[in-house]
């Protein structure tokens, strides 16, 4: 048979994706909810999930840059050793409609306070996000969730473009953000500042890769 009569079988149609949210009804959570849900054995740490506005989100898979800025921010703040505060690494903060995981909060009090809870925005001293692939929802989703939460300050540690974002002065209602944003090259130290105090800085470079 020749090349000009070759049949040749057009391809299936591919099902389109489904939207983000399902056109059809679906179940928010409560904080309360959640908690059930994780004391129950319903959702483990295998699962990888955390709370955004009541939405069960999946968090991104880890590669080695960022586990290393995550242990990088971790070592430069327990080097500070800053007074009656405690340094958590990826693990819960509890707000009204959210339970997210950020990378590394500095929280005040000690351990010990947070037993049977974890600390809720007006505890955290500072929230720090790794981005890499996340960038774009730790600027939009998480930001707008931490300013509205009043979180007092928030560093992006931006692996794409080499910098440290601190965030601050978080101002709530219908559109929360930040109304302070200073943006820290390689070259720079990042105040690190607590009840308006400045009490040390960090090297960037000590927290890139």
């Amino acid at each position: 048979m020749s090349s000009a009569a070759r049949v040749t079988k057009k391809p299936k149609p591919v099902a389109p994706l489904p939207p983000a949210v399902p056109p059809f009804a679906v179940s928010r959570f409560t904080v309360d909810d959640y908690h059930k849900l994780v004391e129950n054995g319903v959702l483990t740490a295998n699962h990888r999930i955390e709370l955004i506005h009541g939405w069960l989100v999946t968090k991104m898979t880890l590669n080695p840059p960022h586990s290393y800025a995550v242990g990088a921010v971790t070592d430069a703040l327990h080097a500070l050793q800053i007074p009656k505060t405690t340094v958590r690494v990826q693990q819960p903060i509890t707000m009204t409609d959210s339970e997210p995981e950020p990378d590394v909060v500095l929280a005040s009090g000690s351990r010990t306070d947070y037993k049977s809870r974890h600390p809720e925005p007006a505890e955290v001293v500072l929230l720090v996000e790794v981005a890499d692939s996340s960038l774009r929802e730790d600027q939009t989703t998480k930001l707008e969730l931490y300013a509205g939460a009043k979180v007092a300050v928030y560093w992006i540690v931006n692996l794409a473009d080499r910098r440290v974002e601190v965030y601050a002065q978080p101002r709530g209602g219908k559109n929360p953000t930040y109304k302070q944003q200073t943006n820290y090259g390689p070259d720079d130290a990042i105040p690190v500042v607590v009840d308006g105090k400045q009490v040390g800085t960090v090297a960037v470079k000590e927290l890139l890769p």
